[in-house]
């Protein structure tokens, strides 16, 4: 680019030549908008993350200050003491963070070892949304990077201007939170700066094109390559409870998540038995926090160590004996657990909730025992109760996604109107739950936040979506509340055993009472799901199904053994049912309930024909889901190796190799026949090569004789005379009259043959 000054203006004008991209101002403002880009891109993790757990605005109004006051510091102050206010900025966001993480204020910048230990866990795959004060570490993380990366940039510096903010990208790569779309995004906008900071200082040359596309690509391999990284595994560590496309697979999609999906099926199958003196809810899952479509354990599991908590106030205690009957990757436990005893127990972790969970599946025929507390409180007692909340509680147990609307917000309170304590708001909203929505399994998960859909827009679902709908009614409410998964009785084979299958899976509401603790609340309606249970266990045992039964459950008829009739059936709520086995239809609930929802918990409202297990021969939805990631992960790939292959080939010509590849080929195949003074020429090219290989190349002043006769060769082999043929066709088809067909064919012949015996010069050249 040529550019002049024009005295009379003072500026400077550019001329764009056809090898220049645009002018370096052009291209300066390029260079900063794709440093912008970058950022957004780390900063749009963070806000998915602020959209579930609050904290949006903040964000923002963070970022915009950091980038604000890196253009005015920019030309003010030295990079070191931009460094210096980085680093400063992000202890202060940090320091933040562990206060609110409970560690007191005069220790915490000497807590390096906590701060050290959450970077660590999170380095190794945590998502933040695990976290539990991912909103506050969000706004400790995103001040440095932005500060640092615009300052940089504004400054020229862009190859280090990417820098801070493609660590903060990688770093969120790592913990699991950041996207393909998000990272590949972030990944182009880096190389993008680069490369445009590298234009404005060349002029606007684009002549380092191949040099971009090899970063590219190399970027591309080493973003893969993170998810190889050993560590925490986000997905399930050991076994997915049920076949895909079941509810069991559903709710328990992995150790700290509860999917909710939309079409599901039920299993027949036994899952595990249990020896109790009283049927109960076995409870296997505790979720706090609610992204919208999906629930999330927060915190880190600990080992266990001989005991659990115990709950606040009195209660009573039941001892169970819980019998693997099928490999599990669940704990099955009647809550409130406080103790843990058997084999298990040495491989045994436990959830910041005081939920079990084994750390390697458990076996057919392994056992433990559990003595838990069943907290003894009545309605009256739950009414005066009060909302002295704990602050761990309110903490952690009313959470909302910050984008809840206000029409969740109205029609909530337009149901509880008529309340006047928690425990009445808690049995309005499980009875309005019951007697206004259908249930079904054949639904389709809706988008956006499914509480506020199912609330709002849905007629039917099944248990995820009562429950979770529940649970953040009673959250908009001020109520702490919790979801939970698990399994209901099942069928009562004896006194005290019960048989539990995958058709007894279930979620449920656990909602906590001042000096009381946490107590059940079941908003799921039970009508017409004992027929198809009873329909759906007798179709397995008709087909043969050995493992829809025990040994001690095959004869025994479903009428007089299903869970339908299980004592724990209380919809009023606590856990401490009534000790008479009473037909749900027939409880009188305190709370006014009219439906009480069938205790069997199957889960089922469709005829078993239209089931999708394969024990039945049925079909399932996830074929066509399986398709259709099939189709992604290919096009994703295909993408992916196009890029590569890109890679490679400027790579390829950003080092000569494709020039040497090319010349190496040309030393042994002349290629396709064409003009005959042509293949003259390209004959002695060929030769010129051999020989250059052999001795030494050809000077850029040097002619094709002097050259030839510069080489120190001895007469040999004829060698000199064929030597001398195809310089003397060359010189005549470039300087002379040209040459006929045969004496090209002739020099190509010569040529292949000295190429094939690899050059055995000998004989001095004339």
């Amino acid at each position: 680019m040529s550019t002049e000054s024009s005295s009379h203006t003072g500026q400077r004008t550019e001329s764009v030549g056809p090898d220049r991209l645009v002018g370096t101002d052009g291209v300066r403002l390029l260079a900063l908008a794709c440093v912008l880009v970058l950022t957004g891109s780390y900063v749009a993790v963070l806000y998915d993350i602020t959209q579930v757990v609050g904290g949006s605005r903040s964000l923002f109004a963070l970022v915009g200050l950091m980038l604000l006051a890196a253009t005015v510091l920019a030309r003010v102050i030295r990079p070191r003491t931009a460094g210096v206010l980085a680093l400063s900025a992000a202890g202060v966001g940090f320091a933040y963070y562990l206060t609110s993480a409970g560690v007191e204020l005069g220790v915490v910048f000497s807590s390096t070892d906590a701060l050290l230990s959450d970077t660590v866990a999170l380095a190794t795959g945590l998502p933040l949304l695990r976290m539990v004060q991912a909103g506050i570490w969000t706004l400790g993380f995103a001040p440095a990077p932005v500060f640092l990366s615009w300052y940089l940039a504004v400054r020229g510096r862009y190859g280090l201007g990417v820098v801070p903010g493609g660590a903060a990208l990688g770093f969120l790569v790592l913990t699991g939170d950041a996207g393909t779309i998000v990272t590949l995004t972030g990944i182009l906008a880096a190389i993008g700066a680069i490369a445009f900071g590298d234009l404005e200082r060349r002029g606007g040359s684009i002549g380092q094109a191949d040099l971009l596309a090899v970063l590219f690509a190399v970027t591309i391999v080493l973003s893969l390559s993170v998810t190889v990284v050993p560590g925490q595994p986000t997905g399930p560590t050991h076994l997915v409870q049920g076949e895909p496309g079941t509810l069991e697979a559903t709710i328990d999609s992995a150790p700290e998540r509860s999917g909710i999906s939309g079409q599901v099926d039920l299993s027949p199958e036994v899952r595990f038995t249990v020896e109790a003196d009283r049927g109960t809810y076995w409870r296997t899952g505790v979720y706090d926090r609610f992204t919208g479509d999906e629930w999330i354990r927060t915190g880190q599991s600990h080992q266990y160590d001989g005991r659990l908590s115990n709950p606040p106030g009195t209660y009573d205690t039941v001892e169970q004996t819980v019998t693997a009957e099928t490999r599990l990757g669940i704990m099955p436990v009647t809550p409130q657990p406080l103790s843990v005893d058997g084999d298990v127990t040495r491989d045994t972790t436990v959830s910041r909730h005081g939920q079990p969970r084994p750390e390697s599946p458990l076996e057919q025929g392994d056992s433990y025992t559990v003595e838990s507390a069943i907290i003894d409180s009545s309605p009256a007692e739950l009414r005066t109760a009060g909302t002295d909340y704990p602050d761990e509680i309110t903490e952690r147990y009313l959470q909302m996604p910050e984008d809840s609307s206000s029409e969740f917000a109205d029609r909530t309170a337009e149901i509880t109107a008529g309340t006047d304590t928690p425990y009445e708001t808690a049995t309005e909203i499980e009875r309005h739950l019951r007697t206004s929505k259908d249930y079904s399994l054949e639904v389709s998960q809706p988008a956006g936040n499914v509480a506020e859909e199912f609330l709002l827009g849905m007629d039917e679902g099944y248990c995820v979506y009562f429950a979770t709908t529940m649970t953040q009614m009673l959250r908009e409410e001020g109520i702490p509340a919790r979801y939970v998964t698990g399994y209901t009785t099942g069928q009562q084979i004896g006194d005290d055993e019960y048989v539990v299958r995958g058709l007894d899976a279930h979620s449920w509401v656990e909602v906590y009472f001042p000096d009381h603790g946490w107590v059940k609340f079941d908003p799921t309606p039970g009508g017409g799901r004992a027929d198809v249970h009873t329909d759906r266990l007798q179709e397995a045992r008709a087909n043969g199904n050995e493992a829809a039964d025990t040994e001690d459950s095959e004869d025994v008829p479903i009428d007089d053994g299903d869970g339908s009739d299980s004592p724990d059936s209380d919809p009023a709520g606590p856990d401490d049912p009534p000790s008479d086995p009473t037909p749900p239809d027939e409880t009188e609930p305190d709370n006014g309930s009219t439906d009480d929802p069938d205790s069997n918990g199957t889960d089922n409202g469709t005829d078993p024909t239209d089931a999708g297990d394969p024990a039945v021969g049925g079909t399932s939805d996830t074929d066509e889901t399986l398709s259709e990631r099939l189709v992604t992960v290919v096009r994703e790939t295909g993408a992916i190796g196009l890029v590569l292959l890109v890679g490679l080939a400027a790579g390829a010509r950003r080092t000569g190799a494709a020039t040497r590849l090319r010349r190496g080929i040309g030393r042994y195949w002349h290629g396709f026949r064409a003009d005959p003074d042509r293949d003259a020429e390209r004959a002695f090219d060929r030769l010129e090569g051999l020989l250059a290989r052999r001795y030494r190349p050809r000077r850029p002043s040097e002619s094709a004789r002097a050259y030839v006769t510069s080489l120190p060769t001895t007469d040999a082999d004829g060698f000199d005379s064929r030597v001398w043929r195809v310089l003397e066709y060359y010189e005549r088809a470039t300087y002379g009259d040209g040459v006929s067909r045969s004496e090209a064919d002739e020099a190509i012949a010569i040529v292949d043959d000295l190429a094939r015996n690899q050059l055995p010069i000998v004989g001095r050249l004339r």
